[in-house]
């Protein structure tokens, strides 16, 4: 049905500004949220950054790094083994965050990193399920 919809629209239409959450680490932009598939969201990593440090009970994300290069650093909340991804644009691999790691994405380049990210669930400000933790 969406796709017919879109389809009527005028053509200036087509475009659609998003919001960007914009602060002195880089951004945050939600771009796709289903209230049955979860949300995608772009984050941009200013060089040195790194954002993170925190777990979920009932979220999994996805992260996919598309330019730069960082490290996803992961550990279940009840170790102390911490787990490393190095993550590159020039190299696209998903890294899956399951439930109960505290995690963090740094960037380690000296550009910004632009990191793709797929949660299952879409972000609910009266029940964030966010819980800080340092990996």
């Amino acid at each position: 049905m969406y796709s017919t919809y879109l389809s009527y629209l005028p053509s200036t239409d087509f475009s659609y500004p998003l919001l960007m959450n914009v602060d002195d680490r880089g951004s945050f932009t939600e771009f796709i949220k289903t209230p049955d598939r979860g949300q995608v969201s772009v984050n941009i990593s200013k060089p040195g950054i790194t954002k993170g440090n925190h777990w979920h009970h009932t979220k999994n994300e996805k992260f996919l790094v598309v330019s730069g290069k960082g490290v996803i650093r992961f550990r279940h909340v009840n170790d102390d083994e911490i787990i490393e991804y190095y993550v590159s644009g020039d190299k696209l691999e998903v890294v899956d965050i399951p439930v109960g790691y505290t995690h963090n994405i740094e960037n380690l380049g000296d550009t910004d990193m632009v990191t793709i990210m797929w949660v299952n669930e879409m972000f609910d400000p009266n029940q964030p399920d966010t819980y800080f933790l340092e990996v």
